[in-house]
């Protein structure tokens, strides 16, 4: 079986999607599976070094369109998608793929598909959040979507959201994501000031849907009976700066830390430092998988504490890999840290149940695996003349 991946230009950067890509390929690839790699054309900073394997892999690139730049400021994705759809048709052409798998993000679908149809080949396409949300993609992505032969979504949540918002294709796969990191080893070193306290921690976007406005309250109302409890923040971006003003508004100056944006291995290393790492997703968030910090925490061995909301409910075992609290409410979340603070001797038990949930099931040859049965069952499909349209 031979898979073209469509992949995003930053593949080819250090960057998280590079990471998890090349981990992803690696487990096919060790599977049985021949994968050719392809990238979409992407704007390059000047001291961006190539993180791509190539005395490994080779990566076929999709040179920056030649149009004028009023062109390419008008409408960006039109002018990226043809240089792309030209690129891909060539390299269908030069490698005979089996199959095409178009990686996040999914608007490179746009491009993949008439590709696909002229050469009559069947084309998995990973769903996203922009793809899910209704009013975040334009009418032709989602139209391609509903053609493809396959969605991989990675929760129950993202399916049915592609089902209301009309993306019906034949098949939609529930393909779980894999963590970035694996169990630590040892002891992880903490911050000095934080060495005789007990630590909360909290890695991902620092929006009102994360639920830090409730974190920052239910800290305050710890702290009344606790107060060396701390809190780390491993986020930063757009609402860096609103996110310290809450805390200077609720008297929490030295209390909590704000690191500023992290790559995931490196946010992974705050949560490992923590006590409880904290996930307090407000509900109606839009939140339709679980995020990759929460499957970092849990894989390096963190009790974690998370808001009941459907996609955490999927993961977590309440009582056994984690703890969950009733979404958007302030004396709940406090109540679950409270009792987890005054029992330390649970927070072990929980960390490792959590760990060996997410090595059984959450690792990248799982993850291979899972994406190697769909490429068979469409291939079958293929054979057996049920071929989208």
């Amino acid at each position: 079986m031979r898979v073209l991946h469509v992949l995003d230009a930053a593949c080819a950067r250090p960057t998280d999607y590079a990471l998890r890509t090349q981990a992803l390929l690696a487990a096919l690839r060790a599977q049985g599976v021949q994968t050719v790699h392809l990238s979409a054309a992407g704007a390059c900073a000047a001291d961006d070094r190539d993180a791509w394997p190539h005395h490994a892999w080779h990566l076929y690139r999709t040179p920056a369109p030649q149009t004028p730049r009023w062109l390419l400021r008008c409408c960006p994705d039109v002018a990226n998608g043809a240089a792309l759809a030209l690129r891909l048709r060539r390299i269908t052409r030069l490698t005979r793929p089996d199959l095409i798998h178009v990686h996040a993000p999914s608007v490179h679908a746009s491009a993949a598909w008439p590709v696909a149809r002229l050469g009559r080949l069947p084309f998995v396409v990973d769903a996203d959040r922009r793809a899910a949300a209704g009013g975040g993609s334009r009418p032709f992505d989602r139209f391609v979507c509903a053609r493809a032969d396959a969605l991989a979504a990675p929760s129950v949540e993202m399916r049915a959201a592609l089902r209301a918002g009309g993306i019906r294709p034949r098949r939609i796969a529930i393909l779980p994501p894999a963590a970035d990191v694996m169990a630590a080893s040892g002891c992880v070193a903490r911050p000095s000031d934080t060495l005789d306290a007990p630590l909360l921690a909290y890695a991902g976007d620092l929006d009102s849907a994360a639920g830090l406005d409730l974190l920052l309250a239910a800290l305050r109302d710890l702290r009344r009976n606790r107060p060396t409890l701390r809190l780390l923040v491993a986020g930063g971006g757009a609402g860096m700066e609103t996110l310290e003003a809450r805390i200077a508004a609720t008297g929490l100056n030295g209390y909590v830390r704000v690191t500023g944006r992290l790559p995931a291995r490196r946010a992974a290393d705050v949560l490992a430092r923590a006590d409880i790492a904290v996930f307090p997703a407000l509900a109606g968030s839009g939140t339709l998988a679980p995020s990759r910090h929460l499957l970092n925490a849990m894989a390096q061995g963190c009790a974690v504490v998370a808001s009941d909301i459907p996609c955490h409910r999927d993961l977590l075992v309440h009582g056994h890999s984690g703890m969950l609290f009733a979404a958007g409410s302030r004396q709940a979340l406090a109540d679950v840290l409270a009792r987890l603070l005054d029992g330390t001797y649970r927070l072990r038990p929980l960390g490792q149940a959590a760990a060996q949930c997410i090595a059984a099931t959450h690792n990248w040859t799982a993850a291979a695996a899972r994406y190697r049965r769909l490429y068979a069952s469409v291939l079958a499909d293929v054979r057996g003349g049920r071929h989208g349209c």
